[in-house]
């Protein structure tokens, strides 16, 4: 089902107390999230420095509990923009070409859900369907993403038409995504079974948090049902992209 989080704060932040330090964590979700099943395949976070363009990522396609390099990875990042991912697959393997986050200029992307590869990169014009590296439904739904970024001015307009044609083609459950380009955080929410595929937001005085499930402690609020939340370090503000 894949667990996601992210944040976005004004000033340089470590990672590492929501991915380890607190219960329920990114880690403890990989081990097990609210349905009792594992995210086994993989894991990934992506981070942008001050005044930098294009993100860091460190990716594995081991397990987050049985990676070392998960445990140095989340103790060493510290960033103002940051997202982080552990896989389950829905049928591809647990290769490092799979494992999100997916980058692409300063662009980072991970998904929670499933969506027809083989239909959507009918869909692709050939600049975008020869980058494609793995065999997953995840980074066709990216480059789709960007397809539409490169070609709508409007990041909403080019979110909403993505989505839509996505829907449009039919055989999908979940298109929860984090989409990032350094200075703020696209999260959406959209399922076929929503509980499922959750989504929430927590505001702090200056850091704003997604996750796919509440972690640790404080309020969270549930993202709607078809609702895009735009992330920046003073706040969020929603709009709907169904």
């Amino acid at each position: 089902m894949c667990r996601m989080f992210g944040i976005v704060t004004t000033k340089s932040q470590s990672i590492a107390p929501w991915m380890t330090g607190v219960e329920p964590s990114l880690r403890s979700l990989a081990i097990a999230d609210k349905s009792g099943e594992p995210n086994p395949d993989g894991w990934g976070v992506a981070w942008y420095d001050d005044g930098q363009d294009c993100p860091h990522v460190v990716k594995d396609p081991r397990p987050a509990y049985e990676s070392p390099l998960f445990e140095q990875t989340v103790r060493e990042v510290s960033a103002r923009v940051a997202l982080a991912h552990v896989r389950r697959s829905s049928g591809t393997s647990p290769e490092l070409a799979n494992t999100h986050p997916f980058v692409a200029g300063r662009w980072s992307f991970c998904h929670n859900g499933y969506c027809s590869r083989e239909r959507l990169i009918e869909h692709l014009l050939p600049k975008f369907r020869n980058s494609l590296e793995g065999e997953n439904d995840s980074e066709v739904y990216f480059a789709l993403l960007l397809q539409h970024l490169e070609s709508v001015a409007d990041p909403l307009d080019a979110l909403r038409g993505a989505v839509h044609e996505v829907m449009s083609v039919g055989d999908f459950t979940g298109l929860n995504f984090l989409l990032c380009d350094g200075q703020c955080m696209y999260a959406f929410h959209y399922s076929t079974d929503p509980e499922r595929h959750s989504m929430y937001l927590q505001h702090q005085s200056g850091r704003e948090l997604v996750a796919s499930e509440p972690l640790g402690t404080g309020s969270w609020e549930e993202l709607p049902n078809g609702s895009l939340a735009v992330l920046t370090p003073t706040g969020h503000t929603l709009a709907s992209l169904i």
